[in-house]
């Protein structure tokens, strides 16, 4: 058996209404509207099925109307994980490696065994590429054959 919850009016109808309109974030909209299709007499699963939402889901809009107001329906977001290197210990890194020819699986490699920080292929080409906008160290073998005086050769032929 599911428990009643009770809606508390923060605000008049006519002033909810005027904030859902002014509103420029769609997340926070759609919370409005549940709220003030709530606040006009709608029963939670109606509104929860014009919106094409779960029950649950508005019952924790509800929820977080209640305890903060119009504040516990905006989104607040933490920023994502912290990096496990800071930029400054990368700009140390492509200092390292500038004209070593190395590729973006060497350097993961080279940052594991000198920083002790794991990193992937695809979150070192994130890094270096994405970020960075370093170009690819292509490494070629040297032909053992060749003479050290190849390009003077070259160009008195």
């Amino acid at each position: 058996m599911s428990r009643i919850l009770t809606l508390v009016k923060h605000l008049s109808e006519s002033e909810l209404e005027t904030t859902y309109k002014s509103e420029k974030d769609p997340r926070t909209k759609e919370k409005l509207l549940a709220i003030l299709l709530l606040y006009s007499g709608a029963k939670v699963h109606d509104a929860a099925a014009t919106l094409r939402r779960g029950r649950s889901t508005l019952e924790l809009w509800i929820r977080n109307y209640n305890l903060h107001g119009i504040e516990g329906l905006k989104p607040h977001f933490s920023g994502g994980p912290k990096p496990k290197l800071p930029k400054t210990e990368w700009d140390k890194i492509v200092e390292e490696i500038e004209n070593k020819a190395m590729t973006i699986k060497d350097v993961a490699i080279y940052v594991k065994d000198t920083r002790g920080v794991n990193y992937t292929y695809k979150a070192a080409w994130k890094i270096l590429r994405k970020q960075r906008h370093l170009r690819y160290g292509k490494p070629y073998k040297i032909n053992g054959k060749r003479p050290q005086d190849a390009d003077a050769i070259l160009k008195k032929g």
